[in-house]
């Protein structure tokens, strides 16, 4: 199921964020993403666990579509992000999504992360640059919604100070400014 911010009316910018970051602690790249990564994007689902895939998209996806990548991709709808290792570029173990809702101050951040990558600071640190690449974009707001169990999610958004709206009985939302 792809989040509700996947298919937004509004464009989430003229212009791509193009930062590249290398992330020292756990000696990955983290650099924007093309529609040439679609292969390698659907690789990580592979590798990814069912509870990981569970809590990116609260439901067990296995894969993106074509044409859900292309708009992850395409810099007028939103903006994506890759992470692979140093010496690795082929291998994609992280991928990061700011997608603009209807509210073209907001966007959406979405993080899926390979299972043997996680616990590692990377999530963390994904979710750091995607508020100051929001802030780029002329965004004033993150908002993440994620399941009640998502342990990881909940301490990267707490660590960041945002404070979650249960949006349902298994989800919450959180709104994060940016500014």
């Amino acid at each position: 199921m792809p989040t509700r911010a996947l298919y937004a009316a509004e464009p989430i910018a003229s212009h791509t964020v193009p930062w590249s970051y290398e992330h020292a602690a756990t000696q990955t790249i983290t650099r924007p993403a093309t529609l040439a990564d679609y292969d390698a994007v659907n690789q990580l689902h592979d590798r990814s666990s069912l509870a990981s895939r569970f809590a990116r998209y609260q439901s067990a996806r296995r894969d993106l579509r074509f044409a859900e990548w292309s708009h992850l991709t395409n810099a007028d709808r939103a903006t994506s992000w890759v992470s692979h290792p140093r010496h690795s570029p082929q291998d994609v173990v992280a991928t990061m999504n700011l997608v603009r809702t209807t509210d073209s101050s907001t966007a959406e951040l979405g993080l899926l992360i390979e299972d043997g990558w996680q616990g590692r600071g990377l999530g963390t640190a994904l979710a750091a640059q995607a508020r100051a690449a929001a802030r780029n974009l002329g965004c004033s707001c993150l908002v993440v919604v994620t399941g009640v169990d998502n342990v990881r999610m909940l301490k990267i958004m707490r660590g960041l100070g945002a404070t979650p709206a249960r949006t349902g009985g298994t989800t919450l939302a959180f709104s994060l400014p940016v500014a």
